[in-house]
């Protein structure tokens, strides 16, 4: 079976997973638990960055408790919101079976901090909107865009620089699914994006530089679309994409799902990336991520994450493995601390992607507003 009718594959087996629901934003399985699009609770309509107004309201209910909590105004004035997200991490590694030193190694680090800013020019129809990290490295934009409402067939366009519509949202980037195929949180592009959501379906098609935002230096281009369809109990949905880039060409098929099952929240996505090597031949990978969810009580949500990489399908013994299981806890709103082991199972003598090659143990504080 060829890597396209596999991938076909694994997206039309999602619809035997019923029920459930999936969005792609930073952590999808909390769209999963709500059966609603994106654009419910971001600025972005494709997810990621800051709350709109709702989505603020729904993070003030994840926590354990609530009682005492007063809901704060993110408005500076009639038409100019702000919002944050501060990652702080403390991370150990420990001794594994690929360990090359038995010496524990520890770090304290601002994994990300971002602020966020949206400025209705007019409202329900002009919106700039600036994604700033402040931290760490110094001030970088991620994402600054006019966002255009066409609320007559429910569609939006945006001019500027923004993350690709593919895929799940993930927030961590060292994911297969996301450090290989390029649509990471690191690396937004410049371009315009269309967008309509008819119903219980979307699409979003962007063209864009693909130089990932670096300054273009070539007339090629990237082109990227997804579709999806939305129930209250499933999300199924497919993302493609083609970059040319001095007359070669990077194309990735994919598929993403995802269900709910009483208090279990599931979802996965598949891609096939084929382009070509420095040598000019083609190369084909294939990659692959599942995680699930288990929410024990109300602010408490155990997680389990797998990804996988195949790097070549035509040599042998040249996959790659990345699991990890742990806890996130709400304690009180926009507060969120998790607790996570991570396993990783590496191709030594592969070192394209510069992970540590040793388990780790990490915990995160992340305040959001």
């Amino acid at each position: 079976m060829d890597r396209y009718k596999f991938v076909a594959v694994i997206v039309l087996g999602g619809s035997l997973l019923r029920p459930g629901v999936l969005s792609a934003e930073r952590e999808p399985y909390l769209a999963i638990r709500t059966g609603l699009k994106c654009s419910a609770c971001h600025v972005n309509r494709t997810g990621g960055g800051m709350r709109n107004d709702f989505g603020a309201v729904y993070a003030a209910t994840l926590p354990i408790s609530t009682e005492g909590f007063q809901f704060q105004n993110r408005a500076l004035n009639d038409f100019i919101k702000m919002g944050a997200d501060f990652r702080l991490t403390g991370s150990a590694l420990v001794s594994g079976p690929t360990s090359r030193d038995a010496a524990p190694q520890t770090s304290l680090n601002i994994y990300r901090a971002n602020l966020y800013v949206e400025a209705k020019l007019i409202s329900d129809k002009l919106t700039l909107y600036f994604d700033e990290t402040v931290a760490p490295g110094g001030a970088t934009s991620r994402e600054f865009f006019a966002l255009v409402d066409i609320p007559a067939i429910g569609g939006y366009a945006k001019v500027g620089t923004f993350f690709l519509p593919s895929g799940l949202r993930l927030l961590d980037d060292e994911e297969f699914i996301r450090r290989l195929t390029g649509f990471t949180m690191l690396a937004p592009d410049q371009g315009i994006e269309v967008g309509i959501e008819p119903g219980a379906f979307q699409f979003q098609a962007s063209v864009t530089n693909g130089s990932r935002g670096a300054a273009e230096n070539n007339s090629g281009k990237q082109v990227t679309g997804t579709a999806a369809w939305i129930s209250r109990w499933v999300r199924l949905g497919a993302s493609a994409s083609r970059n040319t880039q001095n007359g070669l060409h990077t194309d990735i098929l994919g598929g993403f799902g995802g269900v709910q099952v009483g208090r279990l929240s599931l979802l996965g996505e598949v891609d096939y990336v084929q382009g070509a090597s420095v040598e000019g031949q083609n190369v084909d990978e294939l990659v692959a991520y599942g995680e699930g969810n288990l929410l024990i009580r109300q602010g408490v949500n155990a997680k389990v994450t797998f990804g996988f990489h195949d790097r070549n399908d035509n040599r042998a013994e040249d996959e790659r493995t990345r699991a990890r299981f742990g806890l996130e806890v709400f304690p009180f709103p926009y507060f969120q601390i998790s607790g996570f082991y991570l396993m990783r199972k590496d191709i030594p003598e592969d070192r394209r992607l510069a992970l540590p090659q040793r388990d780790e143990v990490f915990i995160e504080l992340h305040l959001m507003f």
